[in-house]
């Protein structure tokens, strides 16, 4: 897709109320026993700026757009993310990691547009365009819900649930003559928009087979239904691919043989043909503001802040990161804070909860807890989930949260709510995010942070 420059309007007047009013937010509540802790709590929530992290999402989302790991547009969403953080001026070096293959698929349309999806493997994966018109078949398991005028078409449908219900209605498309396929995906059980997939073929195919996102299926439909509409469809094969963790480091004021560790991390890649504003540059976003605001601050313990590559690929930035620690490294990491979708402005995903892989608490859930408390901001609740870059850290027994809006309506069993643009191409910034829900998760998450790693200060009776 041709990414345009959507949402600059509201970067640009949270940016204007910023600079006229301070940092715009939610209202703070002083608690008269601890007023020591709720004076450090305002040199993070003071000095935050919302606009400023959305314009980081901004720039991943918009300027460099879908970044699936181990793809060029990873590694510059990566050489970005480093600009920044040198610019601050951390130490910053690249971990890169072998990832497998990937088959990306790109639908162009005549104005110029184009859409990026997922190939089939055992589809024709060419550079040389295979066009046609497109047509919609609402079926496709048997070779009669094709019309007679199917040759030379691409051919959209629906996709069956399951892997033998697609496989046939691909090998039905093949024989009533299509010159293409691309499979819709389908809703999710919460109501989420499914994402681009790679459909699985039992046998190779001498056409492109794609598989859409259920938006893209309805777009194209909203086309059809004004005219005729022609698209060209290109796949390529990308082997011997490296993804990348960026990790920039803050010494403390003093360092000794028991200097502990606190690590800030946010995966920065997408999945195919998703934008990724709110996942996950929303937490990038929040990850690189909160490391502007402490570069100014002496602290007792090492900073790190990472963004980890190809989360959506199976977690692999943050497993090979903690893969390649020693024991001892780990012993030294205290705190591992993982923001994954901070941002999101879908009203049923109501709370920021800190979420463990177990429901454990830990420094990570009980800091940000306690700065909600004090703060005044009713968004932060504990969770359970086990689903993001705070995984591999737990499974290595070093403390570890994520911070995630979700509405969840029942624990046993976990019934919760996220955007329905979730890994889609309306993951932008103009459909999906909040600036004051990205306000309440630099307030939190960063109060809560600077809780661990501050200078201890005398309490105060004033």
């Amino acid at each position: 897709m041709v990414f345009r420059r959507k949402g600059l309007k509201v970067a640009a007047s949270l940016l204007a109320l910023s600079m006229a009013f301070g940092p715009v937010g939610f209202a703070a509540t002083d608690i008269s026993s601890n007023k020591s802790e709720y004076s450090q709590d305002q040199k993070v929530v003071a000095r935050v700026d919302a606009a400023r992290a959305i314009e980081h999402v901004r720039y991943l989302s918009e300027e460099i757009g879908p970044r699936p790991g181990g793809l060029e547009a990873e590694k510059e969403s990566a050489e970005y993310i480093a600009n920044v953080l040198k610019g601050y001026g951390y130490e910053v070096e690249f971990q890169y990691f072998p990832v497998a293959d990937q088959y990306i698929a790109d639908v162009a349309f005549a104005d110029g547009t184009s859409w990026q999806m997922a190939a089939a493997p055992k589809g024709k994966i060419s550079k040389e365009a295979v066009s046609g018109e497109v047509i919609f078949v609402d079926g496709g398991a048997n070779l009669a819900d094709f019309p007679a005028d199917t040759a030379g078409k691409i051919v959209v449908m629906p996709r069956e649930s399951s892997l033998a219900g697609y496989r046939t209605q691909v090998d039905n498309a093949v024989k009533a003559g299509a010159s293409g396929v691309i499979l819709q995906s389908l809703v999710g059980s919460r109501g989420n928009y499914g994402q681009t997939f790679n459909p699985n073929l039992a046998e190779p195919v001498e056409i492109p087979v794609f598989g859409s996102a259920f938006i893209q299926g309805e777009w194209l439909k909203e086309q059809m239904a004004e005219g005729p509409v022609k698209i060209s469809l290109t796949a390529e094969h990308f082997s011997n691919l490296k993804s990348v963790n960026v990790i920039a480091t803050k010494a403390p004021k003093e360092k000794n043989k028991d200097t502990k560790q606190v690590i800030l991390g946010a995966h920065h890649d997408s999945v195919v043909g998703a934008p990724g504003a709110n996942d996950n540059a929303s937490g990038v976003g929040l990850m690189l503001e909160l490391a502007r605001v402490y570069k100014g601050y002496n602290t007792d313990k090492e900073m790190k802040f990472i963004a980890f590559g190809s989360e959506e690929r199976g977690l692999l930035g943050a497993r090979y990161y903690v893969d390649q620690l020693s024991q001892e490294q780990r012993e030294k990491i205290e705190a591992v804070f993982v923001p994954d979708m901070v941002a999101t402005n879908y009203a049923p995903a109501k709370n920021l909860y800190a979420m463990t892989p177990n429901g454990s608490t830990n420094i990570v859930t009980d800091s940000t807890m306690a700065a909600g408390a004090r703060l005044g901001n009713s968004d932060i609740l504990p969770g359970t989930f086990g689903s993001s870059d705070h995984v591999p850290f737990h499974n290595a027994g070093i403390p570890a949260a994520l911070f995630i809006w979700m509405g969840i309506d029942s624990w046993d069993p976990l019934v919760y709510h996220i955007e329905k643009v979730y890994h889609t191409p309306q993951d932008t910034i103009e459909d999906n995010i909040s600036p004051e829900r990205m306000k309440s998760a630099l307030d939190v998450i960063g109060a809560g942070l600077f809780d661990v790693v501050r200078k201890d200060v005398p309490a105060s009776n004033q």
